[in-house]
């Protein structure tokens, strides 16, 4: 763990002369551990990796190999032959390829002999080096069906063999650069991955880029913390004892809303219900479901995955149907197969952190806050946009909500994942609805930008608007929720308050 296998010092990086995206950046990994980079987005994480792997060339720095200073790769088959290979978080498999096949997608020339592809010594070699690696699959499936971590896993495989094939020096360590891997993966899938990983780390070093603060604590041996292209603290974790808490202040510069008390947030319940449900069905999926939820409040259907409480949320949604029970706003009934728009005209929202579904990405970010909120900026006595009004109206969430874009004209594909997130959660904010529906609503987003969004909810919560959250982190719950209601094989198990909900999980 002494030995420094790549070593970068004070790296500078401009664009257009103007963004200064990183400013004496200095990182380095040593051999067969797990080295973490984290930061907001916009932190440098990603210009910094770009460099190692040859997409980018830096204004300035030096880098250096097993103690040997060597330039910078100019291009990512360059960076290969000095044993660095990325792995990017959108899954970057081809289906429709056998796990062999993809494994030596670009290296097929290594393999030809009299013309002919040696497929059979291809196999041979995919079969070694998936049971050196402890990757757990047939080399004759097709990738499409394998679980996303076993894809994953494949990914990193096709990394460390690309580096074998390319590196110049045959018997190098890998490092291959991890850019948040556990981003489409379940708490299983992520647990199954790591587990995975861990015992990678006798044949190869990694860098591991996360948003995640809990899988950085545990399973990274080191953390390099950027913050506005920056080196703000670097961590060993063998030496250094640390909370969560600790490395979230490092990121962001502040507290998180974990450790701030929500009692006077919360206060009272109101009396007034807005939504209930009694004894709400739908078979196969959950059973006998009811609760009242009261103006201003949230509560939280908490379980594992398949436990059915995406199921529930997606059905007070319109997006799904019920068989039994009743499903009431405000003592109005609710048909089963009402459609999400006509849900939203009855002032239910939905809000899911897929942002791919949640916005229009070739839209401006004004064409997206306007487009549930047409009434404001439409003429009263000719229906015509007022385009000048949807302008202001954009620009005061965007100011609101701090989002970084150049202008509200800006397309939103091209924002941050936490910018686009926060797009979508600025049009709820500017539509005021009576209850908002809160699917997964930070999944894959940093941490900064996912306290910035708390307050934004809790902020609607005081202004009287009820909310229903499923998601996938626990700590959610407990900064949000009023009423955590326990699911398990479809069926409500228990209910607990937000002191009692973390209690129990930190059992």
């Amino acid at each position: 763990m002494n030995d420094k296998l790549l070593e970068v010092k004070e790296v500078y990086k401009t664009f257009d002369g103007v963004v200064h995206a990183l400013k004496c950046v200095s990182i380095e990994a040593c051999e067969n551990e797990i080295v973490g980079v984290v930061g907001e987005n916009g932190a440098g994480k990603s210009t910094l990796m770009k460099i190692l792997v040859g997409v980018y060339s830096p204004d300035k720095g030096e880098m250096y190999h097993k103690g040997k200073m060597i330039p910078f790769p100019r291009t990512p088959k360059e960076a290969a032959k000095r044993g660095i290979s990325i792995v990017y978080q959108e899954n970057g498999v081809i289906p429709w390829l056998k796990v062999y096949q993809f494994l030596f997608l670009g290296h097929e020339d290594k393999y030809i002999k009299y013309m002919k592809l040696q497929t059979v010594r291809m196999k041979e070699k995919a079969c070694e080096i998936l049971e050196e690696l402890h990757v757990a699959c047939e080399v004759e499936a097709f990738m499409h069906e394998l679980p996303l971590s076993t894809q994953k896993m494949v990914e990193i495989a096709r990394a460390i063999l690309g580096v074998r094939l390319e590196s110049e020096d045959g018997d190098t360590t890998p490092i291959i650069i991890l850019d948040e891997p556990t981003a489409p993966l379940t708490d299983d899938e992520c647990k199954e991955l790591f587990r995975d990983l861990l015992k990678m780390k006798k044949n190869a070093s990694f860098i591991f880029i996360s948003h995640i603060i809990p899988e950085v604590m545990e399973f990274t041996d080191r953390v390099h913390v950027l913050r506005d292209g920056n080196l703000v603290a670097k961590y060993d974790f063998s030496k250094e004892k640390m909370t969560e808490e600790d490395l979230f202040r490092a990121i962001v510069g502040r507290k998180s809303s974990e450790y701030i008390s929500r009692s006077e947030d919360r206060g009272a319940a109101d009396e007034e219900v807005v939504l209930a449900a009694k004894n709400l069905t739908k078979s196969g999926h959950f059973y006998d479901v009811s609760f009242d939820l009261h103006k201003g409040t949230c509560i939280g259907f908490f379980g594992p995955t398949g436990s059915g409480k995406s199921k529930i949320i997606r059905t007070i949604a319109g997006l799904m149907n019920y068989d039994e029970g009743e499903l009431k706003a405000r003592d109005q009934e609710l048909k089963g197969d009402e459609l999400p728009h006509v849900r939203l005209t009855r002032g239910i929202g939905y809000f899911s952190g897929e942002t791919g579904k949640e916005l229009f990405l070739n839209w401006s970010i004004a064409k997206n806050i306007s487009i549930i909120n047409m009434e404001k900026i439409l003429g009263k006595l000719i229906p015509v946009i007022h385009f000048n009004a949807e302008r202001k109206m954009a620009e005061n969430i965007v100011q609101k909500l701090e989002i970084k874009a150049p202008s509200v004209g800006t397309d939103c594909y091209s924002l941050s994942g936490g910018n686009k997130q926060k797009v979508s959660v600025g049009k709820w904010l500017e539509r005021n609805p009576d209850i908002l529906l809160l699917d997964d609503p930070t999944i894959g987003i940093d941490v900064g930008a996912r306290e910035d969004i708390y307050e934004v909810l809790l902020e609607m919560k005081k202004k009287g608007i009820s909310m229903i959250l499923v998601s996938d982190e626990p700590k959610e719950y407990s900064i949000l929720c009023d009423k955590i209601m326990f699911v398990m094989d479809g069926r409500i198990q228990k209910v607990l308050g937000p002191e009692e909900f973390r209690k129990v999980m930190s059992t």
